[in-house]
């Protein structure tokens, strides 16, 4: 019987896989191509060389940029570039990170099975990943990361403010 909810879940997770972009697509736009990191820069090269300057001109400006590109977290421990993403972008996938485990836990008594939310939202959502049992494992993990979420966290952080010509 459990058997059955998921083979049609997972077929209606392939449909949606042909129909257009998952959820996730959402929050991964293409960066422009003029603002693409070059891929013969190094982040050793440039921060040696920020180093470099600073010390021979005294000028801070170049200290801040290197402290820059640590306090954002552009360069790692040994100055090489890190897999790095706009705050928007980042902001966005936490705020539908959350989103999901609320979804999850909502779906989750209904049914009394954490696989079986996982199932319906990744179906539903065509959740991205390389096959349907992924899927519904990358919830299954994601929930139990945010496990002790707020719901007021997440009614908070989805609230907007809509301007109204009534106060004028």
């Amino acid at each position: 019987m459990a058997e059955k909810y998921f083979a049609e879940l997972e077929r209606m997770w392939q449909q949606k896989r042909k129909t257009g972009p998952a959820l996730q697509a959402l929050f991964s736009l293409p960066v422009p191509p003029d603002l693409r990191r070059p891929k013969s820069l190094r982040g050793a090269d440039l921060v040696q060389e920020l180093v470099r300057l600073a010390v021979l001109t005294g000028d801070t400006r170049f200290q801040d940029a290197f402290f820059a590109l640590v306090e954002h977290r552009i360069v790692d421990r040994k100055f090489n570039f890190l897999p790095w993403q706009p705050p928007y972008r980042r902001e966005g996938k936490e705020k539908l990170d959350l989103l999901m485990c609320a979804a999850i836990h909502a779906l989750k008594f209904p049914w009394g099975s954490l696989r079986r939310a996982c199932a319906e939202l990744a179906a539903r959502t065509r959740w991205e990943a390389t096959s349907f049992a992924a899927a519904v494992k990358d919830l299954e993990l994601l929930y139990r990361r945010c496990r002790h979420f707020d719901p007021d966290e997440l009614e908070k952080s989805c609230r907007t403010s809509i301007p109204t010509t009534a106060d004028d």
